[in-house]
């Protein structure tokens, strides 16, 4: 006998329940006033290794928001706050309207369909601190003995539109330095890097050009209630560096030479993190903001031997890619998003959770209790 056969008896003699979707992501295309909704549908599949007294069957998905604020008084304090913001529900039996009925052992299936506005806000995961979660949660109601419960996220993403999103600055800094800073696209999907190209060439004699340091910030605001003035109790703001290079310049930095110039042409790269835990996607939305910036220091030294520094911050935008996966412990793998056009968009998204069941921000694992 094969093992699949083993695995498909050993299913069959056993109760367990499964929520099947015909999309194991949802993907808006768009901000929130430009998205589509997205029908959704599924089964809810169950099996009973014996004859059981159902007095209901529920399906719910909710969405809930979660803030967590460091709060020092007498001693160390977190202040927390959940909400439950979104709920649609199912019934496909209800002992309130009807008796508790008698199911045989075996399979059941119940058909499903929701339609999710384009409006509604996207999944937010891996920060301790904050998150969006979106789960099913089936509870199917036993006459004798502890109901069967389980439960399904769902992930949310947001991808944009195409569209130009580079940014240049081109500019004269004190009559010293002509410089020309590069970001050849500051929308960047999760998990790739942010390029920049720089040009630089000095207008005053003898300024010399020591380093370029970089480093991308990612900016955390949260307010615990919304609604309510800002005050230490109610918000906080907490910044990290995602990433940062230093790029020295010397003789073997590439240059050019013409008649009028002398300048130095080159390009660097700063790899996002891999992990949910540590970036996390730009995000405005019920008292959680998030947003990231290119911040560059340009050290240069004067003729007469002081220092001086240009410094320079260009926003930039990261997004989940529907062309990106998150794999075990929330990381990326894959190859770079393509270019986007029109007809190539896709809604391939994340795989399935019960394809990385170890994501720290869903720790509610397709578990079914009391059976």
């Amino acid at each position: 006998m094969s093992l699949r056969r083993h695995k498909l008896e050993a299913v069959k003699s056993k109760e367990f329940v499964d929520i099947q979707l015909d999309k194991d992501n949802v993907v808006f295309q768009g901000t929130e006033q430009e998205a589509m909704g997205v029908y959704l549908s599924g089964n809810l599949v169950f099996n009973l290794k014996e004859a059981t007294t159902i007095k209901h069957i529920r399906l719910n998905l909710c969405g809930v928001r979660r803030v967590t604020l460091p709060f020092r008084a007498a001693g160390f304090k977190r202040l927390s706050r959940e909400t439950e913001f979104y709920k649609q529900s199912w019934q496909f039996h209800d002992a309130y309207r009807t008796t508790p009925e008698i199911f045989s052992a075996g399979s059941y299936e119940y058909p499903f369909n929701v339609i999710l506005e384009g409006s509604m806000v996207e999944s937010l995961e891996g920060l301790k601190d904050a998150s969006i979660t979106y789960f099913f949660t089936v509870e199917i109601g036993r006459k004798h003995g502890k109901n069967i419960t389980y439960r399904k996220p769902l992930r949310i993403i947001r991808a944009p539109k195409p569209a130009g999103v580079d940014l240049t600055l081109d500019e004269i800094w004190a009559q010293k330095l002509a410089y020309r800073v590069e970001v050849p696209s500051k929308v960047v999907a999760f998990g790739t890097s942010v390029d920049v190209n720089y040009d630089f060439v000095p207008l005053l004699a003898g300024l010399q050009i020591i380093y370029i340091d970089s480093q991308l910030i990612e900016t955390r605001d949260l307010t615990l209630n919304e609604g309510e003035l800002v005050s230490g109790r109610n918000n906080s703001s907490t910044t990290a560096v995602l990433a940062s290079d230093r790029y020295e310049v010397d003789e073997s930095t590439p240059h050019y030479t013409t008649k009028s110039t002398n300048g130095f042409h080159f390009s660097r790269s700063l790899q996002l993190p891999r992990s949910l835990g540590q970036c996390v996607q730009d995000m405005s939305a019920m008292g959680i903001e998030i947003k990231h910036k290119l911040k560059i220091h340009v050290r240069m030294q004067n003729p007469d031997g002081h220092f001086s520094e240009l410094r320079v911050s260009i926003p930039v935008s990261i997004y989940l890619s529907p062309h990106h996966r998150v794999w075990e412990g929330e990381t990326v793998a894959g190859e770079a998003p393509p270019i986007f056009v029109e007809s190539e968009l896709s809604d391939e998204a994340p795989p399935p959770y019960g394809q990385h069941e170890l994501d720290r921000s869903f720790n509610e694992q397709r578990q079914v209790a009391a059976l």
